[in-house]
């Protein structure tokens, strides 16, 4: 199957790789040391990352997972971005893949506690929307590292920010967040629409919230 065949892997995604991504993430995160009130997101990903890879029941998913892949623009012979961690159906053109972006919220920057929202917005979501990352298909996922624990305000900020930048990210108004339909039950899991130029079909952003502590 070919980057044309991209409607029909859609369905894949959404009735088995998503549910199944996500459920690795969140069984990998449980068993990881806790990220640091400072860490940035590169060394919280790749203990993430190595846990996802060395699972016991790694061999139940049938996805090759890479870590920071790089986003080639082969038109142009440019590298256009770095991918925190992607999967890729097992066989598959590497134009078809899940791409999981992590961003940190709640964190110490310089000693002082800010949210991160608004870089979660601008410089992980708007990838995805921009056609940065996950051009040939209609998922992509954002993973939040909650790093103080206070999912309740770190999921409120980014609720907001996603209202404030809603044009940008290319959303119907007033740019909500939506109750998850793939973790209908977690209550730490959202999803948002996304209209991207040129496509027809909406794009749509599978969001995880994970604690730091």
């Amino acid at each position: 199957m070919t980057a044309g065949d991209a409607a029909d892997w859609n369905n894949l995604f959404v009735e088995q790789l998503i549910p199944s991504v996500l459920a690795l993430a969140l069984d990998a995160w449980e068993r990881i040391q806790r990220p640091a009130p400072d860490e940035q997101e590169d060394a919280t990903s790749v203990r993430l990352y190595s846990a996802m890879i060395t699972g016991k029941d790694r061999q139940r998913h049938a996805f090759l997972i890479r870590y920071q892949d790089l986003e080639v623009d082969t038109d142009l012979a440019k590298v256009t971005g770095r991918k925190d961690i992607v999967f890729f159906p097992a066989g598959n053109d590497e134009d078809i893949y899940l791409c999981l972006e992590a961003k940190r919220l709640n964190a110490c920057v310089s000693g002082i506690r800010r949210s991160l929202a608004s870089e979660y917005v601008k410089e992980g979501m708007q990838r995805f929307v921009d056609g940065k990352y996950s051009r040939h298909v209609r998922h992509g996922g954002m993973l939040g590292y909650v790093l103080d624990g206070d999912m309740g305000r770190a999921m409120k900020n980014v609720a907001e920010a996603v209202r404030r930048h809603h044009r940008k990210l290319r959303m119907e108004p007033p740019g909500k967040m939506h109750a998850s339909r793939v973790r209908p039950r977690d209550a730490h899991a959202r999803e948002t629409s996304h209209k991207r130029r040129g496509d027809r079909a909406l794009f749509r952003i599978h969001h995880l919230f994970v604690s730091g502590v």
